[in-house]
């Protein structure tokens, strides 16, 4: 289906939400949510029972007008926290991803799920408008799963994983989980298909094709142990990881002189993590949290090509670290209204050593061996007040300092300090309707690998790295409309204007003898964006236990080109994205069955000398999942249908693009064929 059919369906969704009788109810309709504290609706187990749910994570994704959002992997965790709570608390972890831990959670063990929007007193938002907090079976029992699983490629290649976790409940009210995952998986923006290029005027210089393969293999192992102490309750939390990740390229060239190319990856990667997390209430008003976490990683990293006359290799060592430190003391003053604040220092380190060669001979790279070191504080208060069912009132103040220090080829060092105010106001004026209205000033998170330099033979692509960035910050303006209808449906529609101070985007790092691309701050610029969440309960339209749910996002920035001087958008901006998804629950089978679109996008990359686009085109698949027994499931699903397209077009320019002529324009078109994927999972 074409995105134009897509959209229309999208606008057909949105009439029926608009004309629905707020007041009307299905009689068919499963156990509906009840209305907890100010601000928070409640979801009983009862209520997803028909979806016959296994895990945790499959009653999140039913929470009407609810968007799972994983969190950022950034430094600290003011700022990497997602948007799910369990039993009130944020997990001890932040290698593993949120998912992962909800999925570990079995649905029998789930009490019910609650559904916060627009902040509530003694819970912590998280930063986040929205969020749903699991409560959990006080006292559960034990569990165990076995899952196996793989994916079939018309290649030959299969991707086989094996999972096995569990938990038990041990003397003293203490508990211990596990959980150990093998697995194989295949790189999907990889492919093959013709690699052309074209002169300035058109005319076709080179023609060849691409066969791309890669993927890898990995293992983790993570635990949990859960106790009293000191009048609280503790949670340790470990987490080991090792993966290995190889890309194969083998590039054919027809004319205008028969030949090849040849490029080979390796990519490894070992990371640790501790973390713990304790609270304690003292008394009924106060309540302290208590948050560590220490990460290691190392990579390893090697490339290597070979075009028949010359050769290249690009290596890259790495260790990186992090150790964080967290307090909150939340005073609950009154059912309506709450405070807290508290305080967060960390650490974070990078060590990475660059080579570079050429036909043997070492080139130098700026930024090829460099220590880079952060040392971060933050002091925070929040308040939260709802003095009726109407209205709700968050503000918030985070004041942030820290001092990066860079050491090896260049030694740089310095300070920063960001206050990053936050209000929130929420007004209900009935039960059917929710308007958000959010003001924040955002800090974003330097990423450590961008004073690291870089190389990609496969496109190359020699990228700098550069000591002299800094975070970007953005005021955002942001109004949310949330309208409920048909006991579980929702329509979320999200408006936001971001001005942006030191965008950060990709600019030029001159050398003595060389120019090179590097990330880096280009000044100020605007963003806009405009998002539709959509869920519509198809049983009033004759689909008895049907959903259908969209989410759609339109963006656009303008920022000043570094090069030409020109406005233009920020580089890898998605224009639009969005998904389609139908489901429907046929307990009477114990079946479930569905599909999914995962609507293509593109996104422009602007270079000093290449302007660089990536077209993904829409990922479509069906899956059915029986449930033969209460405690054995099989799933299977036809995934890719289409058959997808990633297209990767490069204008090269001679040199500056304000200055230079267009040299040629490469496009590279790889097919990725569909796969089969099925999983067997048993529970105890």
């Amino acid at each position: 289906m074409s995105k134009r059919k897509w959209l229309a369906t999208a606008a057909a969704g949105l009439l029926v939400v608009w004309t629905a009788p707020a007041f009307a109810q299905d009689a068919a309709a499963p156990a509906t949510p009840t209305a907890g504290s100010e601000g928070v609706t409640v979801f009983e187990a009862a209520f997803f029972a028909d979806a016959q749910p296994q895990t945790a994570m499959d009653m999140v994704q039913r929470v009407p007008g609810f968007s799972f959002d994983d969190g950022d992997n950034v430094r600290g965790l003011g700022g990497a926290a997602g948007n799910v709570l369990i039993d009130g608390r944020r997990p001890a972890s932040k290698s593993e991803p949120l998912e992962e831990t909800v999925r570990r959670i079995p649905a029998n063990q789930v009490q019910r799920v609650e559904l916060i929007r627009g902040g509530a007193p003694g819970i912590d938002m998280q930063g986040q408008p929205v969020v749903v907090n699991i409560v959990r079976v006080p006292g559960a029992g034990s569990n165990t799963l076995l899952a196996v699983a793989s994916g079939w490629y018309q290649d030959g290649r299969t991707t086989p994983a094996i999972r096995f976790e569990g938990g038990r409940p041990l003397s003293g009210d203490r508990r211990f989980e596990w959980s150990i995952l093998g697995y194989n998986f295949v790189d999907d923006g990889a492919g093959e298909g013709p690699r052309t290029r074209h002169d300035g005027s058109g005319a076709l210089i080179r023609d060849g094709y691409s066969d791309e393969t890669a993927g890898g293999r990995g293992l983790t192992v993570s635990s949990v142990w859960q106790q009293p102490l000191l009048g609280g309750r503790l949670n340790l939390n470990t987490r080991l990881q090792t993966e290995t990740y190889e890309f194969a390229l083998e590039d054919a060239v027809f004319s205008p002189t028969p030949g090849g190319l040849i490029v080979e990856d390796e990519f490894s990667n070992n990371n640790g993590e501790f973390g713990l997390n304790w609270q304690r209430p003292f008394g009924e008003q106060f309540r302290l949290e208590l948050v560590g976490l220490q990460r290691l990683r190392g990579t390893d990293f090697v490339t290597e090509f070979s075009d028949g006359t010359n050769t290249g290799q690009f290596t890259e060592d790495g260790t990186s670290g992090e150790s964080i430190g967290r307090a909150t003391l939340r005073y609950t003053r009154t059912p309506t209204w709450s405070f807290e604040a508290g305080g967060e220092i960390a650490f974070n380190f990078l060590e990475s050593a660059t080579t570079y060669t050429e036909n043997g001979t070492p080139v130098t790279l700026p930024f090829s061996d460099v220590r880079v070191e952060e040392l971060r504080g933050e002091l925070f208060g929040v308040s939260t007040w709802r003095p009726n069912s109407r209205w709700g009132l968050e503000l918030g103040f985070r004041a942030e300092t820290s001092t990066i220090t860079q050491s090896g080829d260049a030694s740089v060092e310095r300070s920063f300090f960001y206050p990053k105010p936050r209000a929130l106001l929420t007004w209900s004026p009935n039960e059917q309707n929710q308007f958000r209205f959010r003001i924040e000033r955002e800090v974003g998170q330097l990423d450590f690998g961008d004073f690291v330099s870089s190389a990609a033979f496969s496109t190359g692509v020699i990228t700098s790295g550069n000591s002299d960035l800094e975070p970007d910050k953005t005021w955002i303006f942001e109004a949310a409309w949330e309208r409920r209808f048909w006991d579980d449906g929702t329509l979320v529609v999200t408006v936001t204007h971001g001005e942006i101070t030191d965008a950060s985007d990709r600019v030029p790092i001159f050398t003595p003898t060389d120019v090179f691309d590097a990330p880096g701050n280009i000044g100020d610029g605007t963003g806009q964006e405009l998002s539709v969440d959509l869920t519509v309960p198809l049983g009033r339209l004759g689909v008895t236990g049907g959903r259908l749910r969209t989410q759609l996002e339109w963006s656009r920035s303008e920022v000043t080109d570094p090069t030409t001087g020109e406005v233009r958008r920020v580089s890898g901006q998605q224009p639009f994205e969005g998904q389609v998804n139908f489901t429907q629950d046929l307990p009477r089978w114990n079946l479930q069955w569905g599909a999914n679109a995962f609507l293509g996008f593109e996104e422009t990359y602007f270079r000093f000398d290449t302007v660089e686009t990536i077209e993904l085109e829409t990922w479509y698949n069906m899956f059915a999942e029986w449930r033969a027994r209460p405690n054995l499931s099989v799933r299977l699903e036809l995934q890719n249908l289409a058959g997808r397209n990633f297209i990767r077009t490069r204008d090269v320019y001679a040199g500056p693009r304000d200055t230079s002529p267009l040299l040629f324009t490469e496009t590279r078109d790889l097919n990725f064929d569909p796969l089969i994927y099925m999983r067997i999972r048993r529970t105890w």
